[in-house]
């Protein structure tokens, strides 16, 4: 099948052959990153703006359905999923300015925040390898151990007590997303 984006629905559709519920598509028509979207996601170029029509496929039975859903965007934002040709044009000519704005302020703060949370992941695993390169899990409570806290503050709690990289880095995801241990 090669390369694909998905894109999730807000509300699902239904398969005429078995009744299963169709809350996705994947298209070939945009970046082919693999990447899941939703509307008001940045799924292609700013200068994008066109209308995608695209025919539902059900995973349970593997048949085409014979719907289709129109995919509306909008300097490269998707700003819909319609079932006619027709709501995706009157998407297209409806969509003013501000609204336009405001997706593109909350596509940044996204950003801005993703941004923030993949620079301070890379920055614990460079601390964890220091940590451990250094030896510093190995050293009993006192001025040298002391040093090493005060230069890991920020993770600290994910490096202390651990006695290998990967408790540390599980102390880590533990806290980040309630998963890991």
């Amino acid at each position: 099948m090669g390369m694909f984006d998905t894109i999730v629905f807000d509300k699902s559709y239904t398969c005429p052959q078995c009744g299963a519920e169709l809350d996705s598509i994947q298209t070939k028509a945009f970046e082919q990153t693999m990447s899941s979207y939703r509307v008001k996601d940045c799924i292609s170029h700013a200068e994008d703006i066109r209308i995608v029509k695209e025919e539902l496929f059900c995973d349970k039975c593997s048949h085409f359905s014979g719907q289709y859903v129109y995919l509306a965007v909008v300097r490269g934002i998707l700003i819909g999923v319609v079932d006619t040709l027709q709501a995706a044009q009157s998407l297209l000519n409806d969509l003013n300015l501000e609204k336009m704005i405001l997706w593109y302020h909350d596509l940044f703060k996204r950003y801005w925040i993703e941004s923030h949370e993949k620079r301070g992941a890379l920055n614990f695993m460079r601390h964890v390898v220091e940590w451990f390169e250094k030896g510093y899990h190995k050293l009993e409570e006192g001025d040298a151990a002391a040093k090493g806290k005060l230069l890991f503050i920020w993770d600290s709690k994910h490096l202390q007590d651990a006695k290998e990289p990967l408790e540390a880095i599980k102390k880590f995801l533990a806290e980040k997303t309630g998963q890991g241990e």
